[in-house]
C-alpha cells in the first residue's frame, strides 16, 4: 500500500515549510510507502516546500506548478499526475488531502489510516482545531465552530469531511475526479459523491489539524460565504440553515464568561446575515470558477 499526500497551496511560502515538516518529520515509519505532492501556482511556495523536502532524502516527493485556477483545478492536476504514474484502479492505496497553511498533529495521519479497517469506508475526515487565541471575538468564533463541527461529525457520518485534512481510497478516485472546476467546496463535493456511490464516511477525531482562521469581519464573511456556500452549491438539502437551528443553543452553552456570552449572542445576527447572502448567491447561481481567494488575516 502507498500513501499519497497532496498539499494544495497558494502564495504560502511562510507556512508551507511547517506543513511539510509536520507530515514528513512525524511519519518516519511511513517513509517507504509515503509520497508527498505539493502543488502551488507560485515559485516561492514551491521553493520553500522543496527546501524542507530535501532534508528527507528517503522520501518521495513531487512539486507541481499549477495554473492558479483554484483548488479543484490544482487537485485535478495533482491527482492526475499520481494516478497516471503509480496507482491502479484496484490498488489499496490511500490519498490524503490537506492545505499549505495548516499543520498536522503528530499522530494525525496514523489516526486517519486506522479508520480504513472497514472496507465500506471510502473517506475519512480529520479534526480541525483552531490555532487562534480565544481572547478575541473572531478567535472565539473559530474555537466555537471547530467544537460544534467536532460534535456534529461524531453524531452524523453524512457531514462533509473537512477540506483541511481528509483521506479517500484510490479505488474511488476515477469515479470522482476530475472535479468540476466551478466547485466551491471540493470536500463537500467528494463527500456527497462517496455517499451517493454507497460508501461510508468515517471521522478520525484523533487526526487533529491546526488551522488559523480569519480575524476580521470582511475575511470572516468572505471565508464563510465560500465554504458554507460551497456546501449549499453541492447539495442544498445536506447543508442548510436547518443544521444551524439544530445547534441553536450550542453557542450559549459554549460561552464560559460574560464577554464570551456577548460574542455568542452577536453571532446569531451575523450568522443569519451570512445565510441570507449564501441563499442569494445560490438563487442567482453566482459561483465563479477558476479563482483562489486568499484570506489574508488567517495567514
Amino acid at each position: 500500500m502507498k500513501i499519497h499526500v497532496i498539499i494544495t497551496s497558494f502564495n504560502e511560502p511562510a507556512t508551507i515549510g511547517k506543513a511539510v515538516e509536520q507530515i514528513l518529520g512525524s511519519n518516519r515509519e511511513l517513509w517507504p510507502v509515503l509520497e508527498l505532492v505539493v502543488t502551488a501556482p507560485d515559485e516561492p511556495t514551491l521553493k520553500a516546500a522543496e527546501k524542507v523536502c530535501q532534508n528527507y532524502s528517503f522520501t518521495t516527493y513531487r512539486l507541481l506548478k499549477d495554473l492558479g485556477q483554484g483548488k479543484p483545478a490544482a487537485l485535478n492536476k495533482a491527482v492526475g499526475t499520481i494516478t497516471n504514474s503509480s496507482v491502479s484502479s484496484t490498488s489499496e492505496d490511500l490519498l490524503i488531502l490537506t492545505d499549505g497553511d495548516v499543520y498536522l498533529a503528530t499522530e494525525a495521519i496514523k489516526n486517519l489510516l486506522n479508520q480504513f479497517t472497514d472496507p465500506s469506508v471510502a473517506g475519512v475526515g480529520g479534526h480541525p482545531v483552531s490555532a487562534d487565541s480565544g481572547q478575541s471575538m473572531y478567535g472565539y468564533f473559530s474555537q466555537l465552530f471547530c467544537a460544534a463541527a467536532h460534535l456534529t461529525r461524531q453524531k452524523d457520518s453524512r457531514i462533509s469531511m473537512s477540506g483541511y485534512l481528509y483521506a479517500i481510497r484510490t479505488t474511488v478516485v476515477a469515479r470522482i475526479f476530475p472535479l468540476p472546476e466551478i466547485t466551491r467546496a471540493e470536500d463537500a463535493y467528494i463527500t456527497q459523491k462517496l455517499l451517493s456511490l454507497g460508501f461510508k464516511i468515517g471521522y478520525a477525531s484523533g487526526a487533529v489539524v491546526y488551522v488559523r482562521f480569519p480575524k476580521n469581519f470582511t475575511d470572516w464573511f468572505k471565508q464563510k460565504t465560500r465554504s458554507l456556500g460551497g456546501n449549499v452549491q453541492v447539495d442544498s438539502s445536506a447543508r442548510s440553515i436547518t443544521q444551524d437551528l439544530q445547534m441553536m443553543f450550542f453557542p450559549l452553552f459554549f460561552a464560559k464568561s460574560p464577554i464570551e456570552l456577548f460574542w455568542s449572542l452577536l453571532l446569531y445576527p451575523l450568522r443569519l446575515l451570512l445565510w441570507l447572502k449564501i441563499y442569494y448567491n445560490h438563487a442567482l447561481n453566482r459561483y465563479k470558477p477558476g479563482a483562489w481567494e486568499r484570506i489574508e488575516s488567517s495567514k
